[in-house]
């Protein structure tokens, strides 16, 4: 067959892809998971012997490059960057800091103390950069996440990569399982990001494609658009269809179906070896779900077939749709657009431009597209890889979400860390990630105080509290010269695990009912309760820039019941069914009833 796929291969994949059916609720064991976003590369360096070498990244082992020092000021280029590169951003977005499974797996004592329930991991797959969404396989975990095994390129010579009988499972392979096994045995749960719209140029099937054009057996994987010319040995007129016109990203090709079958038969044994790993038929050594970007450059078809067919493998599997949203269609995956919620958050408490209402009315179209569970499920994420950092939000408060928020696209954007004042507005914010509907994302480093643009600067080396880190000095890329000190915030620390602890404690913080209490759009005051059985939560938030007067009626309390907010140390009593208090500025108050 020209495109290489096995008869067997083919039944394989036609028994597995099931018919699509509308999937009616998402996981019951999702409901208010608390979610940790982690960059593999930048969490920790567990193993420094599989640190990446200049000769696999860039086949050229005498280039001037190697791993970044991980307490190095993040704005001071090396000698060897200055020799390749002529600026600071080329160079960082370059940079890999040798971060592991053996690293995530070292950390998690850390994460499961601070109440983590399910790790997010973007992608892992065998590739040259250091976020890894330039994949050679699907069907490897990079080679320097895992411990360095040379036995792997012997047996690795065998496989044939369309055949996934032929696969073998590399130490890189079998750690990751491990992690995923560990993971479950804390209680955890495990996410892989993933994207299938394009691969890398050191993808094997491509690879084969540059070397033999039309002759190989891959040529119908993607869109090439010229074969080069042999007539013409010292120019190259081959060209395809690449993502968003850069090189380093050819496009699989696709049908009215989504990918064609020789790719699409590739993902879907590739999904299966991950949510199956010892191909058994039990799901539970795999992991727990996938979290898909770019969906909008497959058709939606394409989707409701796949997810479809990751629920045949593990009806209990979580799938997020992480890129552009479904429109009115209804949607295969159980959580859509996770990122309107922090562009919602924005809007209302940093760049101002909704009121209340419309806040509210965000809040409720997004818990509408869901059932009950569903709303519990939905992720409240606010930065992530792709965003500017929470704390960076917060000092350039003016701007809109997720828009020119990085230095080398805007040169008034601020690189600085916090002051206390913004520090507060981002306790603010969390405040509200953490007591609204749905399960909070952390994204790494948060809780530590990291703070940063948008790529590469939202994607520094992890801030740890036993590691001593330079100063960071953002001289060479604004012209400031000031020193700041960089290192781990132990008291945000400590009030993330204390809104996880109360989360914990409280069930309707967890799953409770919502209820709007209070929409003042001229004070910018709005309010909500949650509630589960007799237990109710009380959360008030003031966006505006004064202290303002707040009444908040029909608690459903006894005359003088007490109201405590834990973190701001204060205390009302109910008279008549309502409390009345000054709110501080740009501050959110949590009520809890005196027990």
């Amino acid at each position: 067959m020209r495109n290489g796929i096995s008869i067997t291969i083919l039944l394989l994949c036609a028994l597995a892809w099931p018919a699509a059916a509308q999937h009616l609720d998402a996981p019951g064991w999702a409901r208010g998971m608390i979610w940790y976003l982690v960059m593999p590369d930048r969490f920790s360096n567990g193993d420094t012997l599989n640190d990446p070498q200049a000769e696999y990244i860039f086949d050229e082992a005498r280039l001037p490059w190697k791993v970044s020092r991980w307490t190095d000021n993040w704005y001071q280029r090396t000698l060897e960057e200055k020799m390749l590169h002529e600026s600071f951003y080329p160079a960082a977005l370059l940079r890999q800091y040798g971060g592991d499974i053996d690293g995530l797996l070292a950390k998690l004592d850390y994460l499961q103390d601070m109440g983590v329930e399910g790790l997010i991991l973007t992608p892992m797959f065998e590739a040259r950069s250091s976020h890894k969404f330039d994949v050679s396989s699907f069907h490897h975990i990079d080679r320097y996440f895992g411990p360095l095994a040379p036995v792997d390129t012997t047996f690795l010579s065998r496989e044939v990569p369309h055949d996934p009988l032929t696969w073998y499972m590399t130490s890189a392979d079998r750690r990751f399982v491990d992690l995923v096994a560990e993971a479950h045995r804390r209680g955890m749960r495990v996410l892989m990001m993933a994207q299938f719209a394009h691969v890398g140029v050191h993808f094997w099937a491509f690879r084969d494609l540059l070397k033999k054009q039309e002759q190989s057996a891959y040529a119908g994987w993607f869109g090439v658009q010229q074969w080069d010319r042999p007539e013409t040995p010292y120019d190259s007129e081959f060209r395809y269809e690449k993502m968003w016109g850069i090189d380093a990203f050819p496009k699989l090709r696709q049908d009215t179906l989504g990918l064609v079958p020789g790719p699409r038969d590739y993902i879907l044994a590739a999904t299966k070896r991950w949510m199956d790993p010892n191909g058994d038929g039990n799901p539970s050594d795999g992991i727990d779900g996938w979290c898909l970007d770019l969906t909008h450059e497959l058709p939606e078809v394409f989707w409701t077939n796949w997810t479809a067919a990751c629920r045949g493998l593990n009806p209990n599997a979580l799938l997020v749709n992480l890129g552009s949203g479904w429109g009115n269609t209804a949607t295969p995956f159980d959580i859509d657009q996770p990122r309107q919620f922090g562009r919602a958050i924005s809007d209302f408490l940093l760049s101002r431009l909704s009121t209340s209402t419309v806040f509210d009315s965000r809040m409720m179209h997004q818990r509408s597209r869901t059932t009950l569970q569903g709303s519990d499920v939905l992720w409240n994420m606010i930065d992530c890889h792709e965003t500017d950092r929470i704390a960076s939000m917060c000092v350039n408060d003016t701007l809109p979400y997720d828009h020119a928020n990085a230095l080398r696209v805007n040169p008034a954007y601020q690189v600085r860390p916090p002051d206390e004042s913004e520090r507060d507005l981002q306790r603010l914010l969390i405040l509200l990630q953490f007591t609204l509907p749905g399960s909070p994302v952390i994204y790494y480093g948060d809780e530590a105080g990291m703070w940063g643009g948008d790529d590469p600067d939202n994607r520094k080396p992890m801030l740890w509290p036993e590691m001593n880190y330079a100063h960071e000095i953002a001289f060479e890329v604004n012209g400031d010269p000031t020193g700041y000190p960089n290192r781990f915030d132990s008291s945000l620390f400590t009030y993330y695990k204390e809104l996880i602890h109360l989360r914990n404690t409280w069930t309707a913080l967890r799953s409770g009912a919502t209820q709007t209490l209070l929409l003042d759009d001229f004070s910018s005051l709005f309010a909500f309760v949650r509630s589960a059985g007799m237990e109710k939560v009380f959360v008030v938030v003031n966006a505006s820039d004064n202290a303002q007067p707040c009444v908040l009626p029909y608690l459903g309390l006894p005359e003088g019941s007490r109201l405590d907010d834990p973190f701001l140390g204060t205390s009302f009593y109910t008279r008549r069914d309502a409390v009345s208090f000054v709110i501080p500025a740009r501050t959110a108050t949590i009520l809890f009833p005196a027990q």
